[in-house]
C-alpha cells in the first residue's frame, strides 16, 4: 500500500467498520450481553441486601427488639421508588413480608403472590421462591409473579440473616433494563452511521499518527533493551543473542586476564555505613570501567571488592598483554588519587580461556580455564600495591616494560611459579 493512499484506505476501513458494528454487531451484542447485565445488576442487589442485613444484624446484636428493628428498617427504605427497585424483609416461617415501601404489601404472603425464581435469568427453570426462603437460602436471579401478570419480572438477590429467620431481599425492575437496552440499540444504529461518516477521516490520520508514535516507542524501547543488554554483555555477544543464538561458547588461545582486589577491604567496610560502602565501591569500579574502556579491555564482573577484566575477548587480538598492563598501571595510580591510604593487589596471566554466556534469566558472560585460576592466584599472592605477573605475561612484555624478578613463588593450588612484578614502561 502506498503511503499517499493510506488516509483513503483508512477512511473506508473505519467508516465501514463503524457502520457494520453499529448496525449489526452492537444490537446483537447488547441482546447477548443482556444476561451479563442482569447478573451485574444482581450483584448490585446483593451488595444492597447484604448491607441491609448487616444493618439489621447490628441492631439485633445491640439488643434492639425485633419490632423496633423492623420499624427502623421501614423508615430507612421509606423513600424508595417501587418502579425502580425496593428492599424488603421476609419472615422465613410465615413467608410474610415484614416491611415494604408499599404499605399494602405488608403482611402479604410470598406464597399467595406465587413468586417464582430462576437463578439462570433465562426464565426456563422457575422454582417457587417461598421454598428457598423457608430453607433459609441466599441467592440471586430472576423473579416472576404469576398472580400479577402486569407486574414485570424482577432481578432479585435475597440474603438470609442467621438467628432470626429473616431474609432480606433487594429487587430491581428487569423490564426497565430491557427497555434501556432496546433504546440504546436503536440509538446506536443511527448514531453509528453519523459517527462513521464524520469521524472516519480524522481517525484515518489519527491511526497513522498513532502508528508512527507506536513505531517510535518500539524503537526507543528497543534502544533501551539494547543498551541494557550492552551493559551486561559485550557488544558482539549481545548481537549474537539478538540473532537467537542459544549456545554461546568460544575458545580463545591468546588472551590476558587481570584480577584487581582492594587490600584490607573487609575491616575497612566494617567501619562505614552501607550507603558509604556502596558509594565508595561505585566510585572505584566506575573509574576502573573508564580505564578498561580506554585501553580496550572487557570487564567480566565484580565480586565483592574484586574486579576482573580481560583483553583479547571477545575481539581477538595478538596485542592483548600490553593494553592490560597499561590499564593495570593506570588503576594503581587511580586508586591512590581516590584514597592515598588505599592499596590494591593485581594479578595478570596470559594464556587460553573458554568464554561464554550462562544462565537463562540473570545471564552473564564469563571466562573459564587455568588462565583465569592462575590470574586469580597471582592477585591473591601479590604484594600490596603491585602488579603480579606470570612468566607467560612477562615474555610478552619484557621488551617494552620493566619488571622485578620475584623468582619462584608458591601459589595455592598451583605450586611454585616464576613470577614478576610489573614496574612500568621502559624509559
Amino acid at each position: 500500500m502506498k503511503k499517499s493512499r493510506l488516509p483513503i484506505y483508512t477512511f473506508l476501513a473505519v467508516f465501514l467498520s463503524i457502520a457494520i458494528v453499529g448496525v449489526f454487531v452492537v444490537p446483537f451484542l447488547l441482546n447477548t450481553l443482556r444476561h451479563i447485565y442482569l447478573e451485574l445488576q444482581a450483584d448490585v442487589n446483593y451488595r444492597q441486601a447484604r448491607s441491609m442485613a448487616q444493618f439489621i444484624q447490628k441492631q439485633l446484636d445491640d439488643g434492639q427488639p425485633e419490632s423496633k428493628v423492623i420499624e427502623d428498617f421501614q423508615a430507612s427504605i421509606a423513600g424508595m421508588q417501587f418502579d425502580r427497585g425496593y428492599v424488603c424483609v421476609v419472615d422465613q416461617e410465615s413467608i410474610n413480608y415484614l416491611c415494604h415501601p408499599m404499605v399494602q404489601v405488608l403482611g402479604t404472603s410470598v406464597a399467595n403472590k406465587m413468586a417464582l425464581y430462576d437463578d439462570d435469568f433465562d426464565g426456563a427453570n422457575f422454582v417457587p421462591w417461598e421454598r428457598l426462603i423457608r430453607a433459609g437460602q441466599s441467592g440471586g436471579g430472576l423473579l416472576h409473579y404469576e398472580t400479577e401478570p402486569a407486574q414485570p419480572d424482577e432481578i432479585v438477590y435475597f440474603y438470609s440473616i442467621p438467628g432470626v429467620n429473616w431474609t432480606v431481599s433487594s429487587h430491581e425492575n428487569s423490564e426497565r433494563i430491557a427497555q434501556e437496552i432496546n433504546a440504546l440499540s436503536r440509538i446506536t444504529v443511527i448514531g453509528s452511521l453519523l459517527f462513521a461518516l464524520f469521524i472516519a477521516f480524522p481517525i484515518s490520520f489519527a491511526v497513522r499518527n498513532v502508528n508512527r508514535r507506536y513505531e517510535n516507542q518500539i524503537l526507543r524501547e528497543q534502544e533501551k533493551s539494547d543498551h541494557l543488554l550492552l551493559n551486561i554483555l559485550p557488544a558482539p555477544i549481545a548481537e549474537r543473542m539478538k540473532d537467537q543464538e542459544t549456545m554461546i561458547a568460544d575458545h580463545y588461545a591468546h588472551v590476558s586476564v587481570m584480577f584487581c582486589d582492594l587490600v584490607d577491604f573487609t575491616p575497612f567496610s566494617a567501619n562505614i555505613s552501607p550507603e558509604k560502602l556502596v558509594g565508595f565501591l561505585n566510585t572505584v569500579f566506575s573509574e576502573f570501567d573508564k580505564i578498561s574502556e580506554e585501553f580496550g579491555l572487557e570487564k567480566i564482573k565484580t565480586l565483592g571488592d574484586s574486579y576482573m577484566a580481560v583483553c583479547g575477548v571477545p575481539e581477538r587480538t595478538k596485542d592483548h598483554a600490553r593494553p592490560i598492563a597499561l590499564a593495570a598501571l593506570e588503576m594503581l595510580a587511580t586508586v591512590k588519587k581516590i584514597d592515598a591510604n588505599l592499596n590494591v593487589r593485581i594479578g595478570i596471566h596470559s594464556g587460553e580461556v573458554v568464554a561464554g554466556v550462562i544462565g537463562t534469566k540473570k545471564f552473564s558472560y564469563d571466562l573459564w580455564g587455568d588462565t583465569v585460576n592462575t590470574a586469580s592466584r597471582l592477585q591473591s599472592h601479590s604484594p600490596e600495591g603491585e602488579i603480579h605477573c606470570s612468566d607467560s605475561t612477562y615474555e610478552l612484555l619484557e621488551e617494552e616494560f620493566d619488571f622485578r624478578d620475584n623468582g619462584l613463588v608458591e601459589l595455592k593450588g598451583k605450586g611454585k611459579l616464576h613470577t614478576y612484578s610489573l614496574l612500568g614502561p621502559k624509559q
